[in-house]
């Protein structure tokens, strides 16, 4: 048996028919590519970064240098994670100039002691093991830090105004995956631009572990929304420990959502356990998924 979940991001906000339509092409495209892996190479792993690649290729996403959200200052920060049912995880924060940041992520599991790397560290990583780098002139962002640089009494007053101005962004397209092998290997991933207009460094859920991207030998789950409350929530450790102790997963991963609902932000989730059943919930306005089990 084998299973593949995507999805496309959690939006609260509204959005035009065109842009769905994208998003929707866009995500079977990369639904396809990692289907065809799935069944080619039997690999769960191989799978869900090759989807999240695609994705970070698309313009239509929040994720990849491509289609990343700038931050305040028109940079491109990006976040990623992946792991797997034997609880071997990678990830990187706050990577710039880094066409896949979902492969940098694979590499670091794969062959770094530490779970996590961050900023320069991760880019030196990345550089060192050969990934390809995208220059600040092929991106679509200015760099400006007047914005941030004011007095201190100025920089409080920004600081209430920028935080309201946060409350108005709803658009959420980060993007994530999950895969069953035959083997019965779980692996989910997630990549993200973050939210848009960010202050510098902040950090968003997605390659925090038991946030944004988990998985344990019970199932594996890939969230997206806001990301400070999906961190304080643990979203997806807490829809796999549901799982493990016996909650069918479609009802955990909707009592989660219905967890991030009362707490007043957006979420959404996908996730699979090892028999190959699939959860997926939002309360959003649209969150493109796709998902199929192979016997």
């Amino acid at each position: 048996m084998k299973v593949l979940v995507v999805h496309g991001g959690c939006d609260e906000g509204f959005l035009p028919d065109e842009e769905k339509r994208a998003r929707l092409s866009g995500l079977r495209d990369a639904f396809e590519e990692g289907l065809s892996i799935l069944k080619e190479r039997d690999s769960a792993l191989d799978a869900v970064e090759h989807v999240i690649r695609n994705l970070e290729d698309n313009p239509h996403f929040d994720a990849g240098v491509i289609g990343s959200f700038n931050n305040m200052i028109g940079e491109i920060e990006m976040d990623a994670a992946i792991m797997d049912s034997n609880e071997s995880a990678g990830g990187v924060i706050r990577i710039r100039n880094i066409a896949h940041p979902i492969s940098v992520a694979r590499r670091v599991m794969e062959e770094m002691p530490h779970l996590l790397l961050c900023g320069k560290g991760a880019e030196i990583f990345a550089r060192i093991s050969g990934f390809r780098e995208i220059g600040p002139e092929e991106q679509h962002g200015n760099v400006d830090e007047r914005e941030i640089t004011k007095l201190p009494e100025e920089f409080r007053n920004f600081i209430q105004k920028y935080t309201e101005k946060l409350k108005e962004h709803k658009l959420f397209s980060t993007v994530g995956a999950v895969a069953l092998d035959s083997k019965g290997y779980i692996v989910a991933g997630t990549s993200t631009g973050g939210i848009a207009k960010a202050f510098p460094g902040r950090v968003g859920d997605s390659a925090i572990i038991g946030a944004g991207t988990f998985a344990t030998f019970y199932g594996g789950s890939s969230a997206t929304g806001i990301g400070e409350g999906i961190i304080r929530v643990g979203v997806t450790r807490k829809v796999v420990e549901m799982v493990e102790n016996g909650t069918p997963i479609q009802e955990a991963c909707s009592k989660v959502v219905d967890i991030c609902s009362r707490r007043g932000f957006p979420c959404g989730v996908i996730a699979l356990d090892r028999d190959g059943n699939a959860g997926i919930s939002h309360n959003g306005h649209f969150m493109p998924t796709l998902s199929i089990k192979i016997d």
